[in-house]
């Protein structure tokens, strides 16, 4: 970060801000309750349901995109197997 601001030229990573929850029927979700600035929130979704078609990101059952007028919220709905936190982790990468 310092380089950037010393030379101009530089990159940082931004990341969105999660957390989990557990749904009544046991399962665990991730809910994304904020995305990165011009970060499109169709095309990430679109992304991320193309990285589990094509299996290269498991332990996903679900994704649903239930934002409305009052704030932005993705739920990322898990299989049993996976802890969430290794998930997101894995996921943020």
């Amino acid at each position: 970060m310092r380089e950037g601001y010393l030379t101009g030229h530089g990159r940082f990573m931004i990341r969105a801000k999660a957390n989990t929850e557990t749904t009544k029927a046991g399962k665990e979700t991730i809910i994304v309750s904020e995305i990165p600035y011009q970060v499109n929130k169709s095309n990430l979704l679109e992304k991320i349901a193309e990285l589990v078609r094509d299996k290269k990101m498991t332990g996903i059952s679900d994704l649903r995109d239930e934002s409305d007028r009052d704030g932005m919220r993705i739920v990322i709905e898990l299989n049993a197997t996976p802890k969430p936190m290794s998930c997101s982790i894995s996921y943020s990468r």
